[in-house]
């Protein structure tokens, strides 16, 4: 069980939910002048064995580093600390007050075509500022995507450091027996599931939110092509327009060669006024500096009614941003 004054410093508040590796705290930073709001996310050992506990130590001493380096982005909640005490790891991050998709899905059913364009457009340069690190996300799904109520931008959380820090298997000398599957079932595509992700994996997981965005269905329940294993959406977002489907269809190839190769591409072809087919003959063209394009920026409602998207023009910025009270 964690303290009621973690560190000395985090008060914590109320539990916010329980896995099968630890539990997530809502608290308070009781050091700032503010009283911030926090997440504390407490992770536990799966095994007394010390080479083993230090094995995990290390590789979330290094997932911690990831996650502080992609922190400084506006639309990613910032890691404030980590801390080992004995058998137990703690991430402290930033408290990001809003709701995500599938919360907002239950309350209003599915979502237009010109909001999915705009979540679309603001998320996939957060997937391109990933990816440049050298990092794959693996784990994007509407339940790991907030659209904060203080400014309505969709943030992505949950960068799967419990799952891969936890998820490895190690045998009797703490040696580590197989590769890393993270994911969710649904929206992972089959190189994931194998344990082989990459960069594409991330954008065939957020064409599986556009169309459960679409639909107000879940990938799994809608019908597949026997002879090709693809999903059959179209026929269950029938508003949806032609260049739109084209999009998603690349983005959610059973193939990685046969999706766009950077969310940079997605993004180009989002943005093109000429449809982009899915043929992936075609090489796509080379868009643009996404901060050279506009985007449009989905607002969230905070009053207790539905949610109110609507589509702004703005330009997408990169700036660092004040973390939430």
């Amino acid at each position: 069980m964690t303290p009621e004054l973690l560190d000395n410093r985090y008060n914590v508040l109320s539990s916010l939910g329980r896995g099968g590796f630890g539990e997530t705290f809502l608290a308070e930073d009781t050091q700032m002048p503010s009283r911030r709001r926090c997440v504390i996310k407490q992770l536990r050992s799966s095994t007394d064995k010390p080479e083993i506990v230090q094995l995990v130590r290390d590789r979330f001493s290094r997932e911690a580093a990831i996650l502080e380096s992609v922190g400084d982005h506006p639309q990613i909640p910032t890691l404030y600390a980590y801390l080992v005490r004995d058998d137990r790891f703690y991430l402290i991050q930033e408290w990001i007050e809003g709701k995500t998709l599938t919360q907002l899905l239950n309350e209003r059913g599915s979502l237009t075509e010109a909001e999915v364009i705009a979540l679309l457009q603001q998320l996939l340069p957060v997937l391109s500022y990933i990816h440049d690190r050298g990092l794959i996300h693996r784990d994007i799904k509407p339940d790991n995507i907030l659209i904060r109520q203080r400014d309505g931008l969709p943030v992505l959380i949950d960068f799967g450091a419990v799952r891969e820090t936890m998820g490895t298997k190690y045998n009797e000398v703490g040696q580590t027996t197989s590769s890393i599957v993270i994911g969710t079932p649904g929206f992972m595509p089959s190189e994931q599931a194998v344990g082989r992700p990459v960069f594409s994996s991330d954008l065939y997981a957020l064409g599986l939110t556009a169309i459960y965005l679409l639909t107000g269905r879940y990938p799994q329940d809608l019908p597949t092509d026997p002879r090709t294993g693809e999903i059959l959406w179209h026929d269950h977002a029938p508003a949806c327009s032609p260049h739109l489907r084209n999009v998603i269809d690349r983005t959610i190839a059973s193939h990685p060669h046969d999706r766009y190769l950077t969310a940079r591409d997605a993004i180009g072809a989002l943005l093109s006024p000429v449809p982009i087919t899915p043929n992936p003959s075609t090489k796509p063209a080379n868009p643009q500096s996404a901060s050279s394009r506009t985007a449009s920026t989905v607002a969230l409602d905070s009053s207790n009614s539905p949610p109110n998207f609507s589509v702004d023009p703005v330009i997408p910025r990169h700036t660092a941003r004040n973390a939430a009270p």
